[in-house]
């Protein structure tokens, strides 16, 4: 019985190890004339040490409010994920926060829809006191201490959303405030897959 319970409580503490937080996103865009916008926690964003990618995932499912005629405009857009996935030139992120005054711009591949292309997107890293009101303590103490800002844009055309049923066409912005690092590790995989 006793080795019982040491293997839940193994089991648990990997569980509990993998935990990966999602961050506040905000997406907008104009459909029938009308400005669309939604506030949800339907992005990840991962940091691999080892090989220096920054990869967000970003779940359009998750901006649905369950409302049928103000979800219409996202239907376009919930049923596959969007992939960015870029390099940073260091393993140690708090090196780039300098104090919240340096935006960063990240080249890399960005995949949505079943078409990838190059994308930019505008980054600032900053660091989070541990007194500070918007700390918060996961058990991870590095990637505690690390807040995102980022946005970006594109045109529904540029991955062949315009030729869905509700036909957007203007851009689409997305914007992570106070975003969440997660540390990525071995068995994460199908958190950056479709």
């Amino acid at each position: 019985m006793k080795h019982f319970i040491f293997i839940l409580f193994v089991i648990s503490f990997q569980l509990k190890a993998q935990d990966v937080n999602s961050s506040k996103t905000y997406i907008n865009t104009c459909y029938n004339d009308q400005q669309c916008f939604s506030l949800n926690s339907a992005s990840h964003i991962f940091f691999n040490q080892n090989t220096h990618e920054l990869t967000i995932v970003v779940d359009f499912v998750k901006f649905k409010i369950g409302n049928d005629t103000l979800d219409e405009w996202l239907d376009d857009l919930d049923d596959t994920k969007l992939f960015f996935k870029g390099y940073l030139n260091t393993d140690n992120l708090l090196s780039l926060t300098h104090h919240n005054t340096k935006a960063i711009i990240v080249n890399g591949l960005m995949s949505f829809n079943g078409v990838s292309h190059s994308h930019s997107i505008e980054l600032t890293l900053f660091e989070i006191s541990k007194e500070g009101m918007l700390s918060v303590n996961y058990q991870n103490d590095y990637f505690d201490r690390i807040a995102a800002n980022l946005q970006f844009g594109f045109y529904p055309k540029e991955f062949k959303i315009n030729k869905k049923a509700h036909h957007l066409k203007k851009k689409i912005t997305l914007a992570i405030y106070k975003g969440y690092v997660n540390p990525f590790k071995p068995g994460m995989e199908h958190w950056i897959t479709n």
